[in-house]
């Protein structure tokens, strides 16, 4: 080792002495327990969203249900007005014309 090394490490060591041991002791420990922090961390968020994405497709499953539960309504209300536009349909062809019914009353 150079003297200038020597030099550096004698002066790193006098620094440590006299901040004494805490700062590393907070660095060890942030780089022994912070990937662990950010792991819960991040496995937390990404629970959160999973959560929210279950939560997203069951409700998007009871829209799907209420639709059908519409839809089927909504096949019963064009079935009945298809009937009546049908029976009306057929009234009106069948009927006899005003004039006719005119011409009956006062005798043609």
């Amino acid at each position: 080792m150079s003297p200038e090394h020597v030099s550096a490490l004698s002066s790193l060591a006098d620094i440590i002495s006299k901040i004494g041991t805490w700062p590393i002791e907070v660095i060890i420990a942030v780089v022994v327990l912070g990937p662990w922090v950010m792991m819960y961390l991040v496995s937390r968020s990404i629970e959160k969203r999973h959560n929210a994405a279950v939560q997203m497709y069951e409700s998007n499953v009871k829209l799907v249900q209420h639709y059908e539960k519409i839809a089927s309504e909504h096949v019963d209300t064009i079935r009945l007005s298809t009937a009546a536009t049908t029976e009306l349909t057929t009234y009106l062809k069948n009927r006899i014309p005003c004039h006719e019914r005119i011409a009956e009353r006062f005798g043609k």
